[in-house]
């Protein structure tokens, strides 16, 4: 999950001042983004230079970025790992913990390199109009984190940009906030799926959950997930016992439950204490957690869980941002970033950056049923993606050139009686096209014809 919170001019000693030795291995504060790295920023950054950066200055220089005039100093970027991953960092053993940590860590730069990417802009007004325009990437430091204010394991990091871009024009100014909103639920589906793609491949775990629902590592017991998720139950309750239902509710409640931070302790004494605390709601002498660890096979998207994401946008339609969300989602055992762009781009090509992405409707996004029958669901592997893509184009150029756009059938009613009245120009074309959705279908790894046979019924 992401969360995104703006943070003030004074925020540098508050972030530097926990290094995260709860982790099972040092992780230490970093400097993080395209925009940092052209600064040529490195190592740890130390409290002077973030506190120029929030006070829009140059972290090392001192001299000024922009004109100073933002409200915002910052935004802090907190990607939370799923429950039952820290589930892992908590019970899992010191290795098991190392091989999370890895994956959320690499969850975090598919993310941020997404935002870079689609997210992050500069406005410019140029009399009345406002153009909006791409930046050279984020400027930030990067903190990593496995426990909560309560004491529980909650694997997180946050990602402390400063409100400051450098637009293609060359200038400095402060980033357009709308397009991180509006970006926010697809970079936050991105890390998901990197990290459940990490934790799949290091430790050969699965996943599952209903749709709607964040995916959860298979054959954690839930609860495991209640008992390390006080903080989540001090919110609701507070929220329930004042009413405050609305989203500013929330990061009310948030703060007014927010325990003061406590000193670190080390991920030794920590595990301890977790294993203690599982031991009281899990009646259980052997192992505390039973992951489902199997090998996965040839990674495919759950078309239901596809269409359901793509169905509950609130305005109807399609944009790019949120086939890359249904997409992340559809894959339930993971999909690392790059990969998952090459598939989005099969589907919609990058366009506009931030908030100017074309609506599409949401037919031409969602595969239609007889493809599905024809070629099943649609795999991860982007060169295997292109092989079925290939096959459906040809269907739906089939179904164009004959007039059967509103056909159930994927090549039309197929009987023998119907296949001898075809001319023989269409005989031939119907031929080819079963052939090439033959090929595909075998190039998959997919046994039956996928489509009726020419012969069938004879």
């Amino acid at each position: 999950m992401l969360g995104i919170h703006g943070v003030g001019r004074d925020a540098a000693g508050y972030y530097l001042s926990d290094a995260g030795r709860e982790l099972p291995v040092v992780v230490p504060p970093c400097w993080a983004g395209a925009g940092a790295a052209a600064m040529d920023l490195e190592g740890v950054p130390d409290h002077e230079g973030l506190r120029r950066l929030l006070s829009g200055r140059h972290p090392v220089t001192g001299g000024p970025l922009g004109s100073g005039r933002t409200r915002v100093a910052g935004y802090d970027l907190t990607f939370s790992a799923p429950k039952s991953a820290s589930v892992l960092l908590a019970l899992g053993g010191r290795e098991v913990a190392r091989e999370v940590v890895a994956a959320h860590g690499e969850a975090v730069n598919g993310a941020l390199a997404y935002l870079e990417a689609h997210a992050l802009a500069a406005v410019r007004r140029v009399g009345p109009e406002r153009l909006v325009l791409p930046t050279g990437g984020m400027v930030a430091a990067r903190f990593a984190h496995g426990v909560n204010r309560n004491g529980d394991p909650h694997l997180h990091s946050h990602v402390v940009m400063a409100n400051l871009v450098h637009g293609a024009d060359g200038r400095w100014s402060a980033c357009d906030r709308r397009g991180l909103d509006a970006h926010r639920v697809a970079a936050s589906a991105v890390y998901a799926a990197h990290l459940r793609a990490g934790v799949t491949a290091a430790l050969g775990l699965r996943w599952s959950g209903p749709p709607g629902r964040a995916l959860e590592v298979a054959g954690v017991p839930p609860q495991l997930l209640g008992e390390y998720s006080s903080r989540h139950a001090e919110i609701r309750r507070y929220r329930h016992e004042r009413g405050a239902a609305r989203g500013h509710g929330a990061r009310v409640a948030w703060v007014a439950t927010r325990a003061p931070k406590g000193p670190a302790t080390p991920y030794g004494l920590l595990a301890q204490e977790w294993r203690r605390r599982a031991r009281a709601v899990v009646a259980t002498e052997g192992p505390l957690v039973h992951p489902s660890v199997e090998t996965a096979g040839p990674g495919l998207v759950d078309e239901h869980r596809y269409a359901a994401e793509i169905s509950a946008t609130p305005h109807g339609g399609a944009r790019r941002r949120d086939v890359v969300a249904a997409f992340a989602w559809a894959a339930v055992d993971g999909v690392r970033a790059v990969p998952l762009e090459r598939l989005v781009d099969a589907w919609v090509p990058p366009g506009p950056v931030g908030v100017l992405e074309t609506q599409h409707q949401r037919r031409t996004v969602v595969p239609a049923n007889y493809l599905l029958h024809s070629l099943g669901p649609r795999p991860l592997e982007p060169s295997a993606h292109e092989v079925w893509l290939g096959a459906a184009r040809a269907l739906e150029a089939y179904r164009a050139r004959w007039g059967l756009e509103r056909a159930a059938e994927p090549l039309g009613p197929t009987s023998a009686g119907r296949l001898a009245s075809l001319s023989p120009a269409r005989l031939a074309d119907h031929a080819r096209t079963e052939h090439q959705v033959r090929v595909a279908r075998a190039r998959l790894g997919r046994g039956g014809p996928g489509v009726p046979e020419l012969a069938r019924g004879r």
